[in-house]
């Protein structure tokens, strides 16, 4: 069972506070230098009001289109607190993340002999923990009003054994469980706002029935298997060594049956080109595609993938050789048009700074903006002017064509944390780029969406490593404006 106290303390050391930058907190003092406070006199800006103004807006929600119409906040191997082959599994793990606005998590479920439904990465060392009490976590975080939930359930429990997960769910989610098919609402036609407060469980679907898959993290992890895993009544017979295949088990009509509008079905050779009809296939296909699989096809295929995601769902998970749990690149994914990039909410790198600044103060939904080719769009032109920080500062544009950086002159400063040192460059830079709604530029571990950036001068809140909020500040303005193909605005 989880307990407050455990949430609380995941919190405090998992918690990212991207949201600084949207809710300035009130409570909490700015340090702002002589130098700083004079160049804001000299423009006769007001400073109290400064500091309230946020640097990153977040418009209103829109909760009436399809559910393909969206970008979803999604956390891979969500009951893990560490690396992937050796963590430990945690229930408030499920809790932390949806209080933080995940809108998708995943639940790898196991059959143990002795101890029954158990989540696990299988085949590793990591540490289980009961399916039951990942189910009343979940449950207990959704609450009424909130935007829908979806669980991704990697079902490894026998077939005998699988209305046991069925009952285990219908009585821990009772109405908040999607359990069928929605009187009028298909799955071309349902939106967040049919289903707010509601789970919607993705059930895989194997056409054929039972298929194989290479399971590329099982293979690595086979070398540091010992017998601990011996309990799990799998599905199949297994021989260890790094040549032995995967084989999901079969799904029950019975957990079928709650996967109406989340089929997740793990493609073969030659999908992207193929029509997913129903019948023969259920309705509501979702894409459920590895990685490695993915990228081999976005610099070939990118514009029948973006295609593709306007008739199906897609979740892409990581590299199952991403040992340490490091993450991939959530923005290839979603030019690619993929609704969800599951990442791993344990490491605070490069691919968590690119997802906070594409969901913080939302709701975990955002609407996915127009993927059309970049000959079909107009040319934007950034410019900001970074007035002032202590140490250095360096900023990076990511869009489709690529990066542009500009970094500051390096001022060493004061190694007394007493000291508010501050640094003023005066400094500014210049980009030019196609109109892109999926650009982002980064700062010193931190990034924000160009369509949500303030326009004007603001206070940057920044963040350390970890994605703490260290207090220090960055004076910057920003302007963006449309050019005429002539060059002008």
């Amino acid at each position: 069972m989880h307990s407050q106290s455990q949430v609380q303390t995941l919190s405090k050391h998992y918690s990212i506070e991207t949201n600084v930058n949207v809710t300035p907190p009130v409570d909490v003092d700015v340090a702002l230098s002589p130098a700083i406070l004079a160049f804001l006199q000299e423009r006769l800006e007001d400073i109290t009001e400064l500091v309230k103004k946020p640097a990153v807006r977040v418009p209103s929600s829109v909760d009436t289109l399809p559910l393909r119409n969206y970008f979803i906040s999604s956390s891979h191997n969500t009951y893990l607190l560490s690396w992937q082959v050796l963590g430990r599994s945690s229930a408030e793990s499920y809790t932390h993340v949806l209080q933080e606005n995940a809108r998708c998590v995943e639940i790898d479920v196991w059959w143990a002999a002795k101890r029954g439904a158990i989540v696990t990465h299988g085949h590793t060392l990591s540490k289980s923990v009961p399916f039951v009490d990942v189910c009343k976590a979940i449950g207990d975080a959704v609450k009424e009003g909130d935007w829908p939930v979806l669980v991704s359930l990697e079902c490894h429990v026998p077939v005998p054994k699988q209305d046991e997960l069925v009952q285990i769910m219908s009585e821990t989610w009772g109405d908040k469980l999607v359990r069928g098919e929605i009187e009028g609402l298909s799955g071309d036609t349902i939106s967040p706002r049919d289903l707010l407060g509601r789970i919607l469980l993705m059930v895989e679907y194997y056409p054929g029935g039972e298929i194989t898959e290479l399971s590329e993290v099982e293979h690595a992890c086979d070398i540091l298997r010992d017998d601990s895993f011996d309990e799990l009544d799998v599905a199949h017979d297994e021989e260890p060594g790094v040549e032995t295949a995967h084989v999901h088990a079969k799904i029950a009509d019975s957990l079928a049956n709650l996967g109406f509008y989340t089929r997740s079905m793990k493609p073969a050779k030659g999908w992207l080109g193929e029509v997913i009809e129903s019948p023969p296939n259920p309705p509501n296909v979702l894409i459920n595609i590895g990685e490695p699989q993915i990228c081999s096809l976005i610099p070939k295929a990118l514009e029948e993938l973006v295609q593709n995601a306007q008739q199906h769902l897609r979740r892409v998970y990581p590299n199952g050789l991403r040992l340490s749990s490091s993450n991939l690149d959530p923005l290839n994914q979603w030019r690619s048009g993929t609704h969800i990039a599951c990442l791993n909410w344990q490491h605070y790198d490069d691919g968590m700074q690119l997802n906070e600044a594409l969901f913080a103060g939302t709701n975990g939904w955002v609407v996915r903006p127009s993927l059309e080719r970049p000959e079909h769009r107009g040319r934007m032109r950034l410019t900001g002017h970074i007035v002032g920080f202590s140490g250095y500062c360096r900023a990076e544009l990511f869009h489709g064509a690529g990066k542009q950086e500009w970094q500051s002159d390096l001022v060493e400063c004061s190694r007394d944390p007493e000291d508010v040192t501050s640094i003023m460059w005066d400094q500014t830079f210049e980009w030019e780029f196609d109109e892109d709604g999926l650009a982002f530029i980064s700062w010193l571990y931190s990034a924000a969406r160009l369509t949500r950036l303030h326009m004007g001068l603001s206070l940057v809140r920044l963040l350390d490593m970890k994605g703490k909020h260290t207090g220090a500040t960055l004076l910057c303005e920003f302007t963006l404006v449309g050019v005429h193909p002539s060059g002008e605005l």
